[in-house]
């Protein structure tokens, strides 16, 4: 597990949870960084036939507003950028294929490896599975 602020990811695991029963299941829902050890920089990833359906804009904006009211000001301040990626994204179909999450329990730590091109120094995957 990295280091950093979260040794489990509760808070956003609950905000996460709470986006799942109220609008539906996620493609991908995961915690990224980039270089792993910062406690900052923090970017939530998402893709879900529900945020295909609303839009970029709409999606984002629902799931801003949870993180705004689901989490502790030390998580708020730790998560710089919410990405909404199409379910047909590369990044996503990749990602989908090298793990399959479907459980809230089962989420998984990954490290220094990378995906469609783009470097994870850190993440953690809350929900990766194909639709």
């Amino acid at each position: 597990m990295p280091t950093t602020i979260w040794t489990t990811p509760g808070d956003v695991q609950k905000v996460v949870e709470a986006l799942r029963s109220q609008r539906g299941e996620f493609s991908l829902a995961m915690l990224y960084n980039e270089d792993g050890l910062s406690s900052t920089g923090w970017n939530l990833i998402v893709s879900a036939p529900w945020t295909d359906a609303l839009g970029l804009a709409e999606a984002t904006g629902v799931i801003v507003r949870a993180l705004s009211e689901g989490l502790g000001l030390e998580n708020k301040l730790a998560i710089s950028r919410v990405t909404v990626l199409p379910t047909n994204d590369r990044f996503v179909r990749e990602l989908v294929s090298l793990y399959q999450i479907s459980s809230p329990s089962s989420g998984q730590w990954v490290q220094n490896i990378s995906v469609a091109g783009i470097p994870i120094g850190a993440a953690f995957i809350f929900y990766s599975h194909a639709d």
